[in-house]
């Protein structure tokens, strides 16, 4: 997938891409989330493409023509989502930071390789439940690997091998792909106000950050890691 001369060779690429398609008209349509779902760069929505269509003729295409895949003449069944109003089971006993005693502050570890699992304190943005987004940045890859790992917020057992879990935040996962100076740089955020409602934050200033990579973290540095206030725009919307 990520050699993009030849990608369009193999008929599971476009399996692959209706299927993204799908999942994102999907969560526009039918997934209720408080993340702005509608594009409104010009940039973005005025990028032009150029394909030869079915009549072997050289077409324009901006990237605004394609949100709406009625347009394209096409639409996707409406099946059951058993999955859509899921939530990881809550734990009996909330984890707590003050029960997690091996890990240390993210600035004296920072840039921290993944070649094992990372665990670090995080500075809160505001004491106790507040709308707050954990962002990883300045992530430093090997591109021609296949990169992934997770991440955990006041994570207290062992069981990493677990995302049906409350403490879950989300993942980073790269494509190998070819580049010139097989470099990538890339930055993440994760929203935590869902998370929050599962553990314990009451009177805490800092939460605690559990890394875990699941393939080549050796080729993975991670140079900031931060939280900070979930944008305005996103909160209203």
């Amino acid at each position: 997938m990520g050699n993009f001369y030849s990608a369009g060779r193999d008929p599971v690429f476009y399996c692959h891409h209706s299927n993204v398609d799908r999942m994102w008209t999907l969560w526009r349509d039918v997934v209720q989330t408080d993340i702005p779902k509608d594009i409104t760069s010009s940039d973005y929505l005025n990028a032009e493409f150029l394909f030869y269509d079915e009549n072997k003729r050289l077409v324009r295409v901006k990237a605004g023509d394609c949100f709406d895949q009625r347009k394209l003449g096409y639409e996707y069944d409406r099946i059951d989502l058993p999955w859509l109003n899921y939530r990881p089971p809550k734990k009996a006993v909330k984890a707590k930071v003050s029960n997690i005693s091996d890990a240390k502050t993210a600035a004296s570890v920072l840039p921290v390789n993944l070649k094992k699992t990372v665990r670090v304190i995080v500075p809160k943005s505001a004491k106790g439940k507040a709308d707050e987004q954990l962002v990883l940045e300045n992530i430093q890859t090997d591109t021609t690997k296949f990169i992934k790992f997770d991440v955990f917020i006041n994570d207290e057992d062992d069981k990493i091998e677990e995302l049906d879990r409350a403490e879950y935040a989300g993942s980073f996962a790269q494509v190998p792909h070819k580049s010139k100076n097989k470099k990538g740089k890339a930055t993440i955020s994760l929203k935590l106000t869902d998370v929050y409602d599962d553990i314990d934050v009451s009177g805490d200033d800092t939460i605690v950050v559990t890394i875990v990579p699941r393939s080549n973290g050796e080729d993975v540095t991670i140079g900031g890691i931060k939280v900070i206030p979930v944008p305005k725009a996103a909160q209203s919307s």
